[in-house]
């Protein structure tokens, strides 16, 4: 009796896979702070680089913005999707967490697809 192994990868997906880890690198360097952490507190990518990732919150608290560290993928990450970086988010490995935990509020603000 022969029996065979399932792949771990697909061939398309570990021809994509050197691409898509230069590619995420890239946007991670491009996206240095949590896009979420930044839509909640209303600023934007520019003025948090500009701010060198402190801010003082209403309270008078300074924090620093937390650091994108994972790409959240909004779609499926199928085919030519995995490299479609329109529809990718830095996020900080917290954010990442609560979109996967929280799919009705991560949908409702749109950082997941209906798919």
């Amino acid at each position: 009796m022969s029996f065979s192994l399932l792949k771990p990868m697909s061939d398309r997906r570990l021809l994509d896979s050197p691409l898509y880890r230069y590619r995420r690198q890239q946007f991670l360097l491009l996206h240095p702070y949590c896009q979420v952490w930044l839509a909640e507190h209303l600023l934007t990518e520019d003025e948090a680089k500009h701010l060198q990732g402190l801010v003082r919150l209403p309270d008078g608290a300074q924090v620093s913005i937390p650091l994108s560290t994972q790409v959240h993928h909004r779609n499926k990450r199928r085919g030519a999707d995995l490299l479609d970086q329109s529809e990718w988010l830095a996020v900080s490995r917290e954010a990442h967490a609560r979109i996967e935990g929280h799919k009705t509020w991560a949908r409702a603000h749109g950082y997941l697809r209906d798919f």
